[in-house]
């Protein structure tokens, strides 16, 4: 499938639309067959206004057994509602070859209302058409055999209401999913105290058994043999240190547009792969280079490692 434009190329989605392939970021336009829409006349000035209370309004219209995320715009004296299910949308675009981290925004096909006089193809068995100002789904069966189905060129539309995938997490987690990580954190932080507790009372202890043992054993109260014993386990614990903080480097190569395929530690190296677009590769390896890790482009991935 061909997709053009110099910015972030364009992406009509529907259900029989062809496999991708592509390494760049893409913008999405939803057809309805991914979210529900409304537009209603309400007494309120502001978008977050609006989205407040849009599921409520939203309330007999969707299947209570999903997650639905909720995006809101002004479209002249009415206010224009729409909910889609972010992960329904994002596992069909990976089963044809687009992950969600390939996503720049998402558009919805209603912003195309006053380009769709004419009905466009998109199947063996749809086609979307204005019908009332209102973007649907029509039946190809109802056009007739001898319709001319309208070419929309993507690149050229004014597209001026779009949600960036990861500009927040808060568009992307559930309520429900929020709450339970509230509450994980809040139990790991009273971990982290408890446990920092924990080791304050056992490096007491220690220090007592180490007073004890070395009235014990005279030999190890010759500091020569203490630190003789300490130099065998400095290596071991500076390899160990190294891997920790080689971890942590490569965590920091990552972000919304770039995905850990692969991680592997042993005695020798710590290696990952990491897979992204061809622009944010080039920045992986200019950030792993700082870092002084080696980093090197394998096709779509690139291997960043550090010998130990």
């Amino acid at each position: 499938m061909s997709l053009m434009g110099k910015s972030n190329k364009r992406l009509l989605v529907h259900k029989d639309m062809p496999n991708i392939t592509t390494n760049e970021n893409i913008d999405i336009i939803l057809t309805p067959q991914f979210y529900t829409f409304l537009k209603e006349e309400l007494g309120v000035k502001f978008a977050y206004q609006a989205k407040q209370i849009a599921p409520s309004l939203f309330d007999d219209y969707l299947d209570k057994s999903k997650e639905y995320q909720f995006f809101v715009y002004k479209c002249e004296e009415y206010w224009c509602f729409f909910a889609y299910d972010i992960d329904e949308m994002s596992l069909f675009l990976e089963s044809r070859g687009l992950k969600k981290y390939q996503i720049g925004k998402i558009f919805f096909a209603q912003e195309l209302s006053d380009k769709l006089d004419n009905a466009i193809n998109l199947g063996e068995k749809t086609a979307l058409k204005t019908i009332d100002n209102i973007v649907a789904l029509v039946p190809k069966r109802l056009m007739g055999s001898k319709y001319i189905y309208k070419d929309l060129d993507l690149k050229d539309l004014s597209l001026n209401h779009g949600i960036s995938i990861g500009s927040s997490f808060g568009s992307l987690i559930p309520l429900k999913q929020t709450v339970a990580i509230t509450i994980l954190l809040t139990i790991l932080s009273t971990i982290f105290i408890l446990e920092g507790n924990r080791v304050k009372s056992s490096i007491a202890d220690s220090e007592e058994k180490e007073e004890l043992l070395i009235s014990k054993n005279s030999k190890l109260s010759s500091s020569r043999i203490r630190k003789s014993i300490l130099a065998q386990y400095e290596p071991i614990d500076k390899i160990e240190r190294l891997k920790r903080d080689t971890i942590e480097d490569i965590s920091k190569l990552l972000s919304s547009n770039s995905h850990l395929k692969e991680l592997t530690v042993d005695e020798k190296k710590v290696s990952a792969v990491i897979e992204a677009n061809k622009a944010t590769i080039n920045q992986i390896i200019s950030n792993a280079t700082k870092k002084n890790l080696t980093a090197k482009k394998e096709g779509s991935v690139v291997r960043v490692e550090r010998v130990l």
